[in-house]
């Protein structure tokens, strides 16, 4: 099959090639916009088999509302550096108002230990960049 078959599967008949909603967060070959649409239609599944469940008419199986709308919000969240910024933009404020001493010692602490983080971070990231997936070697 195709690449662009499956894809076109995967977001079509989601349920068929996704056996978790995590499962769709996680597939590197989709795009956010080609996961959300996935992720909708997996919710409208889920609603319709809860509507079919609280009618009498449900055949067993999960419902996966939950999990949908948890992999939904997850798509929804800031990349890691961008929180990483928020946050140190919010204790340089707090650094910049008068408090007392053991409040300042912990912010200046708190800053140095976020920065470091935020480097490696950084750093890990750069790394992750230059590994080669296995099943992209297996293509080679």
């Amino acid at each position: 099959m195709a690449a662009t078959d499956q894809v076109k599967g995967k977001t079509t008949r989601p349920s068929v090639y996704f056996e978790e909603p995590r499962d769709v967060v996680a597939d590197a070959t989709l795009s956010a916009q080609q996961k959300d649409v996935i992720l909708k239609t997996l919710e409208q599944d889920a609603r319709q088999l809860s509507d079919a469940s609280a009618e009498g008419m449900g055949g067993g199986e999960r419902n996966k509302l939950h999990e949908v709308l948890i992999a939904a919000d997850t798509l929804s969240l800031q990349p890691v550096a961008n929180a990483y910024e928020t946050v140190l933009v919010d204790l340089r404020a707090r650094l910049g108002n008068e408090g007392d001493a053991v409040q300042l010692r912990l912010l200046k602490q708190a800053l140095a230990s976020l920065e470091a983080l935020v480097k490696t971070s950084a750093k890990i990231s750069e790394a992750a960049r230059d590994v080669v997936p296995i099943a992209a070697q297996d293509r080679a």
